[in-house]
């Protein structure tokens, strides 16, 4: 059996990434991706997680493989949904208040919430390499911003609330209810009257 080409296929299927849990489930022995590092047919991006395409690497879809708690959130999910047209310079991401995430990079903004209003609003969308990651909803971004307005760039923030004014498939009615849940009701009835 050729593992080799099985690992490569796994890539070409990945767009480009094939990660240690992937050669896991095809019971593909792992001394083969440490030859194929070895051999310079991939590259070892991170631990667990390798490329065959050096040039193009999906910082989002290589983050959500090592992490699949994370929730993409606030700046990211902007970005993720196209509300704002600027790349962040950094990740933000959003986990359950008792996760000990002293394993992710030091370079992504962490946010915590209550376990129980961690999965409010999670969706898969898909980067700008076509790869899934776990990220919130539009409504639920929105809700998150408006919470911590304070802490958002003003420009980043009408421009969201001005894209979102605009999209076609945005969601009242989640709106609403995700507001209820982070009790910000009157903020957001404020900003519909605005929308």
């Amino acid at each position: 059996m050729n593992y080799k080409k099985k690992i490569i296929d796994l890539a070409k299927k990945n767009n480009g990434i094939v990660t240690g849990t992937m050669i896991k489930e095809e019971v593909i022995p792992y001394v083969y991706l440490t030859r194929m590092v070895n051999e310079g047919e991939i590259k070892r991006v991170k631990r667990g997680i390798y490329t065959t395409n050096e040039d193009i690497i999906d910082e989002y879809y290589l983050l959500y493989q090592k992490n699949k708690k994370i929730i993409f959130s606030f700046i990211s999910s902007l970005y993720l949904h196209n509300l704002i047209d600027r790349i962040p310079y950094q990740m933000e991401v959003t986990l359950p208040n008792n996760y000990n995430s002293s394993h992710i990079s030091k370079e992504v903004i962490i946010h915590k919430v209550k376990k129980e209003n961690h999965p409010v609003g999670i969706i898969m969308v898909k980067t700008i390499f076509g790869n899934e990651v776990a990220c919130y909803d539009m409504e639920r971004t929105i809700c998150d911003i408006v919470r911590f307005r304070d802490k958002i760039d003003i420009e980043i923030f009408r421009k969201a609330i001005m894209s979102y004014k605009i999209h076609p498939d945005r969601n009242m009615y989640n709106l609403r209810k995700y507001a209820k849940v982070f009790k910000i009701s009157k903020k957001i009835n404020e900003l519909i009257d605005v929308i």
